[in-house]
């Protein structure tokens, strides 16, 4: 096994490219977010329709309304479009329902089924506790999942109609989750890209999140490529200059590819998975990533990731055994 490289882990998070501001999008398009740890939300105001992509962390919803509010500008908030049902995407999304009662929540078929499972609710609502105690005072009593839901699913490839013009085109990319979805703003070609296929944190620099599928986010990744994006933002992150593009995407498959080899060596190595979680704890959870995510969620990550690649571990032995 190759040793891995950690050289880069206790970089700080959120580096923007030289000469670039990662929040300077263009017009009609704001982060409402500012200053929130571990959530991100973007206000789109350039069309007919006025569009929030995620909601941000619950423990901050208070101030992301303000923000949302002041952005509008007296407009009223359409459609909120959802990534993916993990608790610092959409954290916030009761609140933010309870105060635009107008509002309709857009997402994938599988996103739909996820907010009608009560494990799933149970799981959002105790990592919304869990940041809201790592990050803000806000009392857990008041954390709730009441309103999670999505009204109207978009398919691979559908369209939310925005007017003026524009509209939203859906692509679904699995691999972070089963109902991770990404989203391009047309007819200007900005993606909002999904975890699927990477977070960037840094110029030449990504932080993976493949929970789910591998294989699931190489496809994902392969589909966004060739849909040719002008512009790209990034989960987590903020927008990338465009001459970063296609280093992006071969950011993302180098440092699959590490990891990748990492949690497959540590199979391959007889490690049990609590001695996995120990190891990765030492070595992963540097002091920049304890900045951006609570504990229990970097735990609850490594579990789904060490199930990804356990076939993987598999397929080695197999091949092994019979050569």
């Amino acid at each position: 096994m190759t040793e891995k490289d950690y050289s880069r882990l206790d970089e700080e998070f959120n580096v923007d490219f030289p000469g670039a501001d990662r929040h300077d999008y263009p017009e009609g398009i704001y982060c409402v977010t500012e200053g929130q740890k571990g959530g991100e939300a973007t206000l789109i105001t350039c069309g007919e329709k006025t569009v929030l992509y995620d909601c941000g962390q619950q423990y901050a919803a208070d101030e992301t309304i303000e923000q949302i509010k002041e952005k509008l500008g007296g407009r009223s908030l359409d459609y909120i479009l959802v990534s993916h049902t993990h608790y610092d995407h959409i954290g916030a999304l009761p609140q933010i329902r309870q105060a635009f009662p107008d509002v309709k929540t857009v997402g994938s078929a599988y996103g739909q089924y996820v907010f009608t499972r009560p494990g799933a609710l149970k799981v959002i609502k105790e990592l919304c506790i869990s940041a809201a105690k790592f990050y803000s005072n806000v009392d857990e009593k008041d954390i709730t999942t009441d309103g999670m839901a999505i009204d109207i699913v978009l398919a691979d490839g559908e369209k939310l109609d925005i007017g003026g013009g524009m509209y939203f085109v859906a692509l679904e990319t699995k691999g972070h989750t089963d109902c991770a979805m990404t989203y391009v703003l047309e007819p200007q070609k900005i993606m909002f890209s999904s975890e699927s296929t990477g977070i960037c944190v840094a110029p030449g620099n990504s932080n993976l999140a493949i929970l789910k599928s591998y294989d699931d986010s190489m496809a994902s990744l392969k589909k966004c490529r060739e849909y040719g994006a002008k512009r790209i933002i990034s989960p987590h992150y903020g927008i990338m200059p465009e001459y970063y593009n296609e280093e992006f995407w071969d950011e993302f498959i180098r440092a699959a590819e590490e990891e990748k080899e990492y949690v497959v060596g540590m199979w391959n190595d007889g490690l049990s998975p609590e001695e996995m979680l120990a190891k990765a704890s030492k070595e992963l959870y540097s002091e920049a990533r304890r900045e951006e995510q609570p504990y229990e969620a970097f735990v609850a990550n490594c579990k789904a990731l060490f199930k990804v690649y356990e076939k993987y571990a598999d397929e080695d032995k197999k091949y092994k055994d019979n050569n």
